[in-house]
């Protein structure tokens, strides 16, 4: 019978080594990763494939991740597969021809998946552009610009104006690579469709996911989204400069600080922090911020942090140890441009084993904070674990006794 639990535990294994190889710019462990963890979801989808086959009931087979298909998406299907048996290379009238992009409908359910299973990016927010090239930006808290007693004045207008930005969401390229085994094409009746769009999107889920996550928490700006840990203020070379760390040793009062410099924006107007966002490293989550949020006290387990403020704390590979983000998430911007991503190509500068062709997809958007006080970046590495209370429940008084 198929261990569902064990397949998800080894394909965890292999994403956090995929996670981990991007954080390091190691393209030899990263493309390793990607290959192992491309060929174990194949395993698993072929093991499902076999034991659903002959199933008709579409609820359950939209209950283990099967969805029907519009006749967009399946046409776009149908015409991938045939270039795959065929082994169509790149040229004028193949597969770079399929000028018809993955359908915004799939980029759509991608972005639905990621979301799910990364938390970061279910936190921010974080959209599909439709195929617009630009998307407007409030630069900062606007309420207390956007009412006036008495003339409405030019100077009003620009001031209002000058607060709102655009963000090009098609100047920046990612390219993700997935894997298509040779014999993945034996599905081929009816509902094959169906189980490539469950593969495609497994894999461009997590490879584009873990791009995201890295180019949010430190992208520099150059030819990539500008980070969560960068200084809006500070430029060299065209590369946003990081933020000065600020040093915490507590969640308490120093924490509390830290969370007040969030309320004021760039402009000196306040506007309303509810639950802020923690990002910290996995390592930092289990050696520190776990056992912070499940302290033991005399009136029972309390999460030390949100009883400071109100918290959601993230893991991310992409923060280093000893360091932390913390900021409101909804004031960091992202967005894919689903209208211009999503054209397959085949390459052959990237080959992992003979019976693998390797495809490649570039995905366009754009990302950055709405502005530079929206989020902090913290030096963490003070901060101990609370040690556990001792109570005093009675006491014994003893005397010397001389035989």
């Amino acid at each position: 019978m198929l261990n569902k639990d064990l397949i998800k535990e080894q394909n965890k294994e292999i994403a956090q080594k995929f996670s981990a190889g991007l954080a390091e710019n190691d393209v030899e462990k990263t493309a390793e990763a990607l290959r192992d963890y491309q060929g174990a979801i194949m395993e698993s989808i072929e093991q499902e494939f076999q034991a659903l086959k002959g199933e008709k009931d579409a609820e359950v087979l939209q209950s283990r991740g099967l969805r029907a298909l519009t006749s967009q998406e399946n046409a776009w299907y149908q015409k991938f597969i045939e270039h795959v048996q065929s082994g169509a290379r790149q040229d004028a009238h193949g597969i770079t021809n399929l000028t018809d992009a993955i359908p915004p409908t799939v980029i759509d359910r991608v972005i639905e998946d990621m979301k799910k299973d990364h938390p970061l990016l279910d936190a921010i927010n974080f959209q599909n552009a439709n195929g617009a090239a630009k998307l407007i930006l409030n630069g900062v808290q606007m309420s207390s610009l956007l009412g006036s007693w008495g003339a409405i004045t030019s100077a009003i207008t620009e001031e209002v104006t000058g607060q709102i930005k655009t963000i090009d969401v098609s100047s920046n390229k990612y390219t993700a690579y997935f894997l298509i085994p040779k014999d993945f094409v034996k599905f081929n009746f009816g509902f094959a469709p169906t189980w490539v769009d469950r593969y495609i999107r497994i894999i461009l889920g997590e490879v584009i996911a873990n791009g995201l996550e890295k180019t949010i928490i430190e992208g520099d700006g150059d030819g990539q989204f500008i980070g969560m840990e960068r200084d809006l203020t500070s430029v060299t070379s065209g590369k946003y400069n990081k933020k000065s760390k600020t040093a915490i040793s507590d969640f308490g009062s120093a924490y509390a600080d830290v969370v007040a410099g969030l309320i004021e924006d760039d402009n000196g107007d306040y506007r309303n922090v509810g639950e802020v966002l923690l990002v910290v490293n996995p390592k930092d989550y289990v050696r520190k911020v776990r056992a912070i949020q499940n302290a033991i006290t005399h009136v029972g387990i309390i999460d030390l942090i949100s009883h400071t403020w109100p918290t959601k704390t993230v893991q991310s590979a992409f923060v280093a140890e000893n360091d932390a983000v913390v900021g409101i998430a909804k004031n960091y911007f992202a967005a894919i441009n689903g209208g211009q991503s999503g054209i397959v190509e085949y390459s052959d500068e990237f080959k992992f084993l003979d019976d693998i062709r390797t495809y490649t997809t570039r995905m366009y958007g754009n990302g950055r904070p709405i502005d530079n006080r929206s989020f902090a970046y913290l030096d963490i590495s003070e901060i101990a674990t609370p040690a556990l209370p001792v109570r005093v429940v009675d006491t014994v008084s003893t005397e010397e006794v001389t035989p």
